[in-house]
């Protein structure tokens, strides 16, 4: 009854493969992304591009909705048809290599490739790719986030762009001079909020990944968490729920930034182009984040889309050539150009210093503040290993408790410690292949 079920799910679900091959004689390489929307024909078009640049390979790309693609995989590995390359932002690179879901590129690889690959990747690319030592994944645009001011709200206040805050707590400062109520004193606009422990660890020294094991509860997370606890006691929880359900979106003509419901924000790269798009006048500038006393400079964790390869896949190779192309390994002209195109930040200085991402840059120029940044050693990342996504939402719930104020932070964080623990202890009794390390 069970597999006669798996069977019907993975027929409904999985999307079909018989799409009309515009190169026939080719070796097709089914490939499955997330992108929608306007970012569909845009992401496509380096597909379309890889075929017209050799004659071996025809990647047919497979749009799914991002809150469909992890479960359909699944499916389709249950029933041994799996694409031949998939791209996901979910943390799930741990968990499915954990279960052998997934192949290491380095059995793909040339001796020479991944040599050059290890050599002059940034590091904080091979960190997140990398599993037990293994490349699990390449990757396709690396998110984090760093600050953006509105120059003319700082201008409010007798600042300029040459007078940015200096340490964390003189933005916290700054951000108060800047809130704005109206007469039944509702906030109307916010100068600065600091909020997730998963964005702003790392300003504290704080690391979710220790020696291959994840940690939770140490000093440094603990001292996050209390800052950004102090951080919203000065609002309320009511008035923080209030004003954020009152924001109209989180991306177009209406997002925040634009709409002046925040003065500054810590935000991710991707928002420069929308600002240009939508609003290509605002006065802004985007900044590292400054440190908090006794805390580290030029800090973001990081959130990876993965270029993963299935165990199942029947063209690991052809996998393997769309997503050096797609990258820009081995090719830094193209990576730079598809980099461009998504907005993205590439994976190597080769790129990075290409002429189509040069010119990118000097189109965007705020972004180079994120280019720069990737050389940073104190760039974070979220916890690691076949646990990531269950201690993402745990530290998630973590910050909820603590901005309702039902937990003191180091409470908190002692919460989500115990949770795991009991979660590893149950995984290990079901025979899951949680293993030791990331966890």
């Amino acid at each position: 009854m069970a597999l006669a079920f798996i069977a019907l799910a993975a027929w409904i679900l999985v999307p079909s493969s018989k799409v009309e091959a515009r190169y026939p004689g080719r070796i097709r390489v089914t490939f499955w992304h997330a992108f929608g929307g306007e970012w569909q024909p845009i992401y496509e078009g380096m597909v379309d591009r890889f075929n017209k640049s050799q004659t071996k390979y025809e990647v047919v790309p497979v749009s799914i909705p991002d809150d469909a693609l992890s479960m359909k995989f699944l499916l389709s590995a249950a029933g041994g048809e799996t694409p031949d390359l998939l791209l996901n932002w979910e943390p799930v690179l741990g968990m499915w290599s954990a279960k052998g879901l997934i192949r290491p590129y380095d059995e793909i690889m040339t001796p020479e490739e991944k040599k050059k690959f290890l050599a002059q990747t940034y590091p904080i690319v091979k960190a997140n790719a990398m599993v037990n030592g293994k490349i699990m994944a390449m990757i396709d645009g690396l998110d984090f986030w760093a600050v953006y001011y509105r120059l003319d709200h700082l201008k409010e206040i007798g600042l300029d762009k040459d007078h940015l805050p200096k340490t964390m707590e003189e933005l916290i400062e700054v951000g108060h001079k800047l809130d704005k109520f109206d007469d039944q004193h509702h906030l109307r606009r916010i100068g600065f909020l600091p909020q997730g422990i998963l964005k702003f660890s790392a300003a504290f020294g704080g690391k979710f990944n220790r020696d291959g094991h994840v940690v939770i509860d140490t000093p440094e997370n603990r001292r996050a968490m209390e800052f950004l606890s102090q951080a919203s006691k000065r609002y309320g929880y009511d008035t923080i729920t209030r004003f954020t359900s009152s924001l109209q979106a989180d991306a177009g003509p209406n997002m925040p930034l634009i709409a002046g419901n925040y003065s500054i924000m810590f935000d991710g790269e991707w928002r420069v182009k929308q600002v240009a798009q939508y609003k290509p006048d605002l006065p802004y500038i985007v900044a590292p984040l400054p440190a908090p006393m006794n805390g580290k400079p030029n800090t973001s964790n990081t959130a990876p889309n993965y270029l993963m390869i299935p165990t199942a896949a029947r063209q690991p190779q052809g996998a393997w050539e769309f997503a050096k192309f797609c990258t820009g390994f081995m090719y830094p002209e193209e990576g730079g150009r598809n980099m461009g195109d998504m907005g993205w930040i590439p994976n190597d200085p080769l790129i990075a210093h290409s002429k189509s991402y040069q010119a990118y840059l000097k189109k965007y120029p705020q972004f180079k503040v994120f280019v720069d940044l990737m050389t940073s050693p104190n760039l974070g990342m979220f916890p690691q290993g076949p646990l990531e996504k269950y201690i993402n939402d745990e530290l998630e719930k973590a910050d909820e408790m603590v901005t309702r104020g039902t937990a003191k932070p180091d409470e908190a964080l002692a919460v989500v410690a115990k949770h795991v623990s009991a979660e590893k202890l149950r995984l290990r009794k079901l025979g899951q292949p949680i293993g030791e390390e990331g966890n």
